[in-house]
């Protein structure tokens, strides 16, 4: 069932996350305001991201196959796309960097997946409902799925009063029924 959260609901929910969580604050951060799909967020690389133009260039996703991720194109071709971001968010994506290299400093920032906190490759489970659920449980709001921060962000963009056609490119629709359903 499709869910979302008001921005009251979510600005609680993101208080909740404790210091020692940051790579969390971050992705929730990242997913919330851009809509970005779970796979999109999990490839992202540093060189996917101009902090100087403050966009994101969304051109792979990530998938379990046979226990292994594996780095393949989006969805669909229109989930190519670029994803501006504002100043905040783009302030913190580089005090994430420069944490990052602090604590990862044997691997190069090159090659570097944005939310990887450890020396492998950040799973889907280290996000997912699970984490939100344990996070909501702190802070008494309401649960919703890794998916829903999706639906949370276009609820945020009508709210905001923008235009559909603009929403359904953001999100990386094919189809503008898509977005209106």
């Amino acid at each position: 069932k499709m869910q979302f959260w008001t921005t009251t609901e979510y600005l609680h929910f993101i208080s909740c996350i404790r210091e020692d969580e940051e790579v969390h604050k971050i992705f929730y951060q990242t997913a919330y305001l851009t809509g970005m799909r779970a796979g999109e967020l999990l490839a992202l690389k540093w060189s996917d991201i101009n902090l100087v133009k403050q966009e994101i260039h969304v051109c792979k996703t990530v998938s379990r196959i046979d226990g292994k991720m594996i780095v393949t194109p989006p969805k669909s071709e229109t989930s190519n796309r670029v994803i501006t971001i504002n100043s905040k968010l783009a302030k913190m994506l580089a005090d994430w960097k420069l944490a990052q290299s602090k604590l990862l400093p044997a691997i190069s920032t090159k090659d570097l997946v944005v939310f990887q906190h450890k020396t492998s490759h950040p799973i889907r489970e280290n996000f997912g409902t699970k984490k939100i659920q344990r996070i909501c449980k702190r802070c008494a709001v309401h649960p919703i799925r890794l998916h829903d921060f999706r639906h949370s962000h276009v609820a945020l963009l009508i709210d905001n009063g923008e235009n559909i056609t603009v929403i359904k490119e953001r999100m990386g629709h094919a189809s503008i029924t898509t977005t209106i359903d």
